[in-house]
């Protein structure tokens, strides 16, 4: 064992603090918190024992298809007691019989069916699963990017504060130096209250985002990657291609639930077949291989080999009106399923709108974010001025810093609500995988 063999002295510890310490102290990132998810998420692996189960539909189905093979033996002890006329006799004796039989459907139209109808629920089962990732992959980006933009307006509610006791300390100066009013003083006192009755639902929103987050890997969490803006390519990509009517068609293609679905009025069709099937004969070949010994108080001492081979037909003909209600309601099923899809299909195009639109648009709120911070950064520092030209006062700087702070606050907002309508859009065209997500995550760097 590696730790067994090193030596006990200081030096050996050291060395062994010292190679755990970039570990423990690595932060969590998009990426590395996807892969943990996809091992311990609970929902997404009870997605995938569900498709496990139902893969073998298929070969339970195709086995009602294939030859079946048995064999069946029995041994017993027979007393038979016999009489005629005034005679009477008892005879004792043992007997067996082996049978050894080979089923082979040839003509069995449900059965054949119902491996049709296997192979869609199959597919379904496949497709529900793809969209289980998707479906894991935007909880989990929706969750880290809520981690991110609630640790963004701590930290701002935090420069808020700061901002408002050094208000305070100017106006207390000023008062002392008689060229201030205590006005000004209650007036940044009252906003530091404010101000920090708000870090204390910040942080609980903070807290609980944070738990939300580490429930889907099932462990604490280490300090987040958080966005670098310098990482974030400019301009930030508009979606390609840039025609929406694109996507909602590439969407009702390739969306996982979309193709869940049809295969499930696939499925549904197929139960179709199978009711009708009720009304169609059925045809096997059957051989058989029976050795027979003692078989009856007539034969007692005589044995038997008999090989037989034959064809087997079935055919219905009357089931008391059951086969014709089987057929009603698989052909309603079939129609309840093309229901749900065309309100699947429909709703699908709405999210594609609102992703799509949530990216184009993005772009232009960061775009305009961006400006408006500047612009905030430009009218704190003029108020500064006047405040030292005695022409602002400390009321002013305390109003310019707020409006920074939220100028700043919408820029992060607009930066992760466009990295969500990122992932959603890929998401509704099946299209949101571990490279995208790595893509995604470049844009990240660890404190």
């Amino acid at each position: 064992m590696f730790f067994a063999e090193l030596p006990c002295r200081p030096s050996g510890i050291f060395l062994l603090v010292l190679l755990a310490l970039p570990f423990s102290a690595r932060a969590d990132d998009l990426l590395g918190l996807y892969r943990e998810a996809q091992r311990m998420d609970a929902r997404y692996l009870a997605a995938q024992a569900d498709t496990a189960a139902r893969r073998e539909l298929l070969p339970q189905a195709r086995a009602q298809l294939l030859p079946n093979l048995s064999l069946s033996a029995s041994r017993g002890r027979n007393s038979t007691e016999q009489k005629s006329g005034t005679v009477e006799s008892e005879q004792e004796y043992d007997n067996r019989n082996d049978t050894l039989s080979l089923r082979q459907p040839v003509f069995r139209p449900r059965e054949f069916a119902g491996w049709k109808q296997a192979g869609a629920q199959v597919e379904s089962a496949e497709a529900a699963l793809n969209w289980a990732g998707q479906e894991m992959a935007l909880r989990l980006g929706s969750a880290y990017f809520d981690v991110l933009f609630a640790q963004a307006e701590v930290d701002v509610n935090r420069a808020q504060r700061d901002a408002c006791q050094t208000q305070i300390d100017y106006a207390e100066r000023a008062f002392r130096a008689g060229a201030g009013t205590r006005t000004d003083i209650d007036e940044a006192r009252a906003q530091l209250d404010l101000t920090e009755a708000r870090a204390i639902e910040l942080q609980y929103q903070l807290d609980y985002r944070h738990d939300a987050l580490s429930r889907l890997v099932d462990r604490p969490l280490t300090p987040l990657a958080t966005l670098d803006p310098a990482r974030l390519p400019t301009p930030l990509p508009l979606p390609d291609p840039v025609r929406l009517e694109e996507w909602v068609q590439k969407a009702e293609n390739t969306h996982p639930n979309l193709i869940a679905l049809r295969a499930q009025v696939e499925a549904a069709t197929r139960e179709i077949d199978k009711a009708r099937a009720g009304h169609l004969p059925t045809l096997d070949l059957v051989a058989q291989r029976v050795k027979s010994e003692s078989d009856s108080h007539t034969s007692i001492g005589n044995k038997y080999d008999t090989s037989t081979i034959s064809l087997q037909l079935v055919v219905p003909l009357f089931a008391g009106g059951g086969v014709n209600a089987s057929v009603r309601q698989a052909v309603a099923e079939v129609d309840k399923a093309r229901q749900q899809l065309e309100a699947a299909r429909r709703e699908t195009g709405l999210q594609v709108r609102q992703a799509f639109d949530g990216v184009s648009q993005g772009v232009h709120w960061v775009r305009a974010y961006e400006q408006a911070v500047k612009s905030a950064e430009q009218s704190l520092l003029s108020t500064r001025k006047g405040f030292q030209a005695g022409t602002r006062n400390t009321v002013d700087i305390l109003n310019a810093e707020q409006s920074l702070a939220a100028a700043r606050r919408d820029l992060n907002r607009g930066r992760y609500q466009y990295m969500l309508a990122r992932l959603q859009l890929l998401a509704q065209v099946g299209g949101l995988d571990e490279v995208e997500i790595a893509r995604m995550n470049a844009w990240l760097a660890a404190e």
